[in-house]
């Protein structure tokens, strides 16, 4: 009888493609695994259904926000009174992180899974559940919970709670992995357990199958300037803009500048004002795209923008999947130098060129150093594709968290531990 997984997140698959990765890879190992998630909005939920149409594995849904009144009602009060309650009723906690955390971890216990993996705060809340149940469970930890969000933004987020869960979790050992080797020490330091297993945001090598070839960002026949590609949900200001405006102010070789993400009016003004045309660059605005079409659309340009913030800790710890996005599409990356990302640029130097956080020139000259050669250029997106093939892509990453779960399943369990101190 094959070993049976679940796999507890608070997002939909649609928006946590780590998880559609984990599941599958798993699925295809003969695990039987079921993916517990919510539904947040008829959109996601229609993507997610062509999803789980082709996947191996089950899902099961927790919250549902689109079904009629008044199950969504419910679960959007749960949370509303957990986010202002716990700190005078810290058992509350848990239920501040998502909807229907307390429906998950029921469905949790009553699946009773061989090994139960948590995913982001709403699965980490389902582990510490579980483990306290003495049942065999495991963490991805996306990103570092209790270090994220900048302090406006904790006011109702339950972070001491993250922290100690958090704790127990990595000290737990097992299936326990993140996002980097950095995160991984710090998590490891701050909890006093073992360093998690390090699997990487990165995506399959076989995506490069379906790379439609097209056009669609650079007309075909236009003066073929190098090309810069950045993407966020929303363009504006406060997200590394006006470093990259004044970045671009300072660079001698005109280039073409591709910005994928919503806009209103109003910062798309402000943005043609900020940005140097001047100089012989253009601006080039493009709306969000499907997630299987992304790859094609990078594809199509010469460098990719990874312009992150080092404040959260949390921002400076993991790399974004955009990096890993670049390297498989091709491309010669500029990367803000976080402390993850300069893990990654330090094992694949000839493909990421790092600048310093908010800082112009050193934009400018990594820019620069790109776009004045093209011999460099070239040969920096060459070592892109060489590092997502043989490192940097599911295929690799995967034997990690197939290994990590074998070793978890493997061990006995570890006993009722809900009066444990």
């Amino acid at each position: 009888m094959p070993a049976t997984i679940t796999i507890a997140t608070g997002a939909p698959l649609c928006r946590n493609p780590r998880v559609v990765k984990e599941a599958g890879a798993l699925a295809e190992a003969d695990y039987r695994v079921t993916v517990l998630r919510p539904v947040l909005s008829a959109d996601w939920a229609a993507r997610d259904a062509e999803i789980a149409a082709s996947a191996a594995f089950g899902v099961v849904t927790t919250a549902d926000l689109t079904s009629p009144a008044p199950a969504p009602l419910a679960f959007r009060a749960e949370r509303f009174a957990a986010m202002r309650g716990f700190r005078q009723l810290p058992a509350l906690a848990p239920r501040a992180l998502g909807y229907g955390v307390k429906r998950t971890v029921r469905l949790a216990r009553q699946l009773g899974a061989d090994l139960t993996i948590g995913h982001q705060e709403v699965g980490l809340a389902v582990a510490d559940a579980l483990a306290r149940d003495g049942l065999r469970t495991g963490v991805d930890i996306e990103d570092w919970y209790s270090q994220d969000l900048l302090p406006e933004a904790r006011l109702h987020r339950p972070v001491g709670w993250l922290a100690r869960a958090e704790r127990a979790a990595v000290r737990r050992g097992g299936m326990a992995v993140t996002t980097s080797q950095a995160l991984a020490g710090a998590l490891a330091e701050a909890s006093g357990g073992p360093v998690p297993g390090v699997v990487y945001n990165v995506f399959p090598w076989s995506d490069r199958a379906a790379l439609d070839g097209l056009a669609r960002d650079r007309a075909e026949g236009d003066g073929r300037l190098p090309s810069l590609h950045w993407v966020s949900q929303t363009i504006g200001p406060g997200r590394g803009l006006e470093a990259l405006c004044d970045a671009l102010a300072l660079v001698v070789t005109p280039v073409d500048l591709h910005l994928r993400g919503d806009v209103s009016a109003a910062d798309e003004a402000w943005l043609r004002a900020r940005f140097p045309a001047a100089r012989g660059h253009r601006l080039h605005l493009h709306g969000l795209v499907p997630p299987g079409e992304l790859l094609s659309r990078i594809a199509e340009h010469d460098i990719g923008l990874a312009l992150e913030a080092t404040d959260p800790p949390s921002r400076d710890l993991t790399v974004t999947n955009k990096l890993f996005h670049y390297l498989l599409g091709g491309l010669a990356v500029v990367a803000t130098r976080t402390a993850g990302q300069a893990e990654i640029a330090s094992a694949v130097p000839d493909a990421i060129s790092t600048c310093e956080p908010d800082d112009a020139a050193s934009l400018a000259a990594a820019i620069e150093g790109l776009v004045q050669d093209p011999a460099r250029l070239a040969a920096a997106r060459a070592a892109a594709l060489t590092a997502a093939r043989n490192t940097f892509c599911w295929e690799r990453q995967q034997a990690t968290v197939l290994d990590r779960v074998a070793a978890a399943l493997a061990a006995p369990p570890v006993g009722n531990r809900r009066h444990a101190s």
